[in-house]
């Protein structure tokens, strides 16, 4: 049986995550994500989750709270951006981060035009092993172009595609 991208995803960051690590959700949309980080990191761990609208952050956070998993997640409701060291707080690295705009997490269409820049900020915060993934119904020409910018000695990449969705992983040496 061939997964699902978001069954990959999920076995991917289930093999690489540690309790008490500090991950990222950029692109919390349905929260699926989020609440999934959120029972992996346990509760030494934490999950900063970036929900750029209203609606994402509401429906987020009720999950979460009927979940049980509050405590582990920051919602913010912004765009990730410059600031992200100070939304990190006292932990300085990030184990794994995530950048879902697929079906997946029903947020094909709310991808921001500077999508790459807020990847920027986080390659750099990943632990070494860190793994950055992003997903895409349709992957778009520019994401490409950047992929084929990053230096090998520095980064892994691999990548998987279903009828629907390409999923990329870029792992920190």
């Amino acid at each position: 049986m061939i997964p699902s991208s978001n069954t990959f995803t999920h076995q991917i960051i289930e093999q690489n995550i540690k309790i008490g690590d500090l991950v990222l959700d950029g692109t919390t949309a349905n929260g699926v994500n989020t609440r999934f980080l959120a029972t992996r990191v346990g509760n030494e761990g934490h999950v900063l989750s970036y929900a750029t609208t209203k609606d994402n952050a509401n429906a987020a956070a009720a999950s979460l709270f009927m979940s049980g998993l509050s405590e582990r997640v920051t919602l913010l409701g912004h765009n990730l951006t410059q600031q992200l060291s100070t939304d990190m707080g006292e932990r300085k690295q990030i184990s794994i981060a995530i950048f879902d705009y697929s079906s997946d997490t029903e947020n094909t269409t709310d991808k921001p035009p500077h999508f790459i820049n807020q990847i920027d900020l986080v390659l750099p915060k990943l632990t070494h092993g860190g793994l950055l993934i992003t997903k895409f119904n349709a992957t778009p020409k520019d994401w490409l172009d950047y992929l084929s910018e990053l230096i090998p000695e520095d980064f892994n990449q691999a990548n998987y595609t279903t009828s629907a969705t390409q999923t990329f992983i870029i792992e920190r040496i």
